[in-house]
């Protein structure tokens, strides 16, 4: 089959590999679609601890089941069904605590395994038990159901923080997970939701009914923006959810008193480390959340939001390309021109 391989750092290439071999307990899909994570783009850029290359990437899959090993129940052939990527051991410290998010064994699509970057892909038994697999509803497309697996770090995150009834969420950074998570933050009943995004014109063509204001830090003063449009107070939970060390230090300085902030977006290696004024903190009592992946339940809450019209995504996966053009899709991915990318094999 042809996958797209990270054979070493910015050197990603599409070539034959091996077809996956059925295991007993295991199914073998054919992807359909796997979008692009801004992950995956640091990955490409400044690999990662947990990979070994050359590895195929991509964990944000949908597919078809295409076989399935003796042994394994509740699915057949031709299921449509949405991929989570993490496979947690079931047995470390953490699993026997029921937080199978922090895993010591666990192994990833695209990390330790081969990712959705290719024709097919195996689920090893494990993944079968763990659950990873979700069928997509009738009424949910193969796009969208691919980004089911952010939607639902989104829903992590937003239980971390509890955003609910009356809130005012400030979201930072106005790409599709951004929007995905003002529509989130309004869907779990916020009463305020502000967008600080500089890029006008990545937002056009996007529903921005859930998003009450926008706030471009080029053209105005963001901190005194949010504090304006809140009376002073300012929000109740920041979310950052862009790679940005500015946008993080600032992040802080939105928060109100008793205010909770996000820490969605990773920063790439090495350049981590941000500065802040540990008083606000102290004094304003500002909790700080980090959130990153999502379990099986969440990735099933996300399909049924689908469903239930709860959340709308069908805009936010603007721009397909083929597998062969996968290194231009990483590069248009990077020029922030569209919202979510995907990758038909």
């Amino acid at each position: 089959m042809r996958a797209g391989v990270l054979e070493r750092v910015e050197h990603l290439v599409v070539k034959e590999v091996p077809d996956p071999q059925l295991e007993e307990g295991s199914v073998i899909l054919k992807v359909k679609v796997c979008s692009i994570c801004g992950t995956d783009l640091r990955i490409y850029h400044y690999g990662h601890f947990r990979i070994e290359l050359p590895q195929v990437l991509g964990h944000e899959i949908s597919g078809e089941i295409k076989a399935i090993g003796t042994g394994v129940k509740n699915y057949r052939a031709g299921d449509r069904v949405a991929v989570i990527p993490r496979i947690a051991c079931g047995e470390c410290f953490y699993c026997r605590k029921g937080q199978p998010i922090y895993c010591q064994n666990s192994q990833s699509f695209g990390y330790q395994l081969p990712g959705g970057y290719a024709e097919y892909l195996l689920v090893p038994s494990c993944g079968i038990k763990f659950g990873v697999l979700n069928k997509i509803p009738d009424a949910v497309s193969l796009e969208d159901a691919a980004l089911a697996e952010p939607l639902s770090c989104c829903i992590r995150a937003q239980r971390a923080s509890q955003v609910g009834q009356g809130d005012v969420v400030v979201i930072i950074g106005g790409g599709p997970l951004g929007i995905m998570h003002c529509r989130l933050a309004k869907a779990n009943g916020a009463g305020q939701v502000l967008l600080i995004e500089r890029d006008a014109k990545r937002l056009e063509g996007v529903n921005l009914s859930s998003v009450d204001e926008v706030i471009n830090p080029i053209l105005s003063n963001a901190d005194e923006e949010v504090l304006s449009l809140t009376d002073g107070r300012g929000a109740d939970v920041v979310i950052v959810a862009c790679s940005s060390a500015q946008a993080l230090e600032q992040s802080f300085s939105f928060a109100g008193r008793g205010g909770r902030v996000n820490i969605f977006a990773g920063l790439p290696p090495l350049n981590s480390n941000i500065s802040l004024d540990s008083n606000t903190i102290h004094y304003h009592e500002v909790s700080v959340h980090g959130s990153h992946g999502s379990t099986p339940r969440e990735h099933r809450e996300a399909l049924d939001m689908m469903v239930r019209k709860k959340i709308d995504v069908s805009d936010l996966m603007t721009h397909k390309f083929p597998l062969d053009s996968i290194e231009q899709a990483f590069l248009f991915a990077e020029s922030l021109k569209g919202m979510h990318i995907a990758v038909i094999p």
